[in-house]
């Protein structure tokens, strides 16, 4: 019986070792398998927290970028929709209600007594309309943030817009067909009138006003460079059917830039 016995004792062992290894190793899974898990945890809990600050400063960062249009739009829309809209205005004047008869000297008995227009005055503030358009196109073209425009097509159709409008003014020979006296102002030239009329306060930049245009026209060195512009105007009429021509054609073309800028100012405000 010995022999029985101490065969039980041994398996007895063996079966405790076993029992030891299955339990210690039951035991690491467990562990592990707790480690794991949890540790997947923390790492999906981070990955989560890290994606929620990133939505964050993705939607602080649009914010942003939103008020800077929205100040960019305070900055220019005004003035410049103001000076295309007051040039498009003279021209209308000029072209379609006899205006163009206050641009000659001679002009004024033709005209209705009861418009009490004089050709200085008239002479003198269509100059200056057009200087004021050439002045905010300037600083529009050099200041402009472009985050204004949502794609590279919209920037390139709203300053072709411009583009036509100063073509419209300088080209030759013209697009359409026209006799009679011509006359041009070239873009070097529109764009020194609108240097001219550019004034610096501090840290901002704005247009000379009506008052002190006038003051400067009694300067050579200023008006000279109005001469071109003058020239475009004075005496106009009909039978000059090729300034008459340009001249609607800056028209047209004003019309169209004024229609892209408040295009673009509807696509800024729905954007906010």
């Amino acid at each position: 019986m010995s022999w029985l016995t101490d065969a039980f004792a041994e398996q007895s062992v063996v079966w405790l070792i076993i029992s030891t290894v299955v339990a210690i190793i039951a035991g690491f899974l467990s562990s592990w398998l707790t480690y794991h898990f949890k540790r997947q945890e923390i790492i999906d809990s981070a990955i989560a927290d890290l994606e929620k600050k990133r939505q964050i400063f993705l939607l602080e960062m649009e914010k942003s970028r939103v008020e800077r249009v929205r100040q960019e739009v305070i900055r220019w829309a005004n003035p410049i929709l103001g000076a295309v809209g007051e040039l498009i205005g003279r021209l209308g004047n000029i072209l379609e209600h006899q205006g163009y008869l206050a641009l000659s000297k001679d002009g004024q008995k033709r005209l209705n007594p009861d418009w009490s227009m004089s050709y200085d005055y008239f002479m003198s503030s269509t100059l200056y309309l057009f200087g004021q358009y050439f002045a905010w196109v300037q600083m529009l073209q050099e200041k402009l943030n472009f985050e204004l425009f949502q794609s590279q097509k919209e920037k390139d159709k709203f300053f072709e817009a411009i583009k036509e409008v100063g073509s419209s003014l300088s080209g030759f020979p013209p697009k359409y067909q026209c006799s009679g006296k011509d006359t041009q102002v070239f873009r070097l030239q529109q764009r020194a009138i609108g240097e001219l009329l550019i004034i610096h306060e501090n840290d901002r930049i704005g247009c000379l006003s009506y008052p002190n245009f006038l003051q400067k026209m009694n300067d050579p060195a200023f008006s000279s460079h109005l001469k071109p512009l003058r020239l475009l105007l004075e005496d106009l009429n009909q039978k000059d059917d090729c300034r008459w021509k340009r001249l609607e054609a800056t028209q047209q073309a004003l019309k169209v830039l004024k229609a892209n800028c408040e295009e673009l100012l509807r696509i800024t405000s729905s954007s906010e």
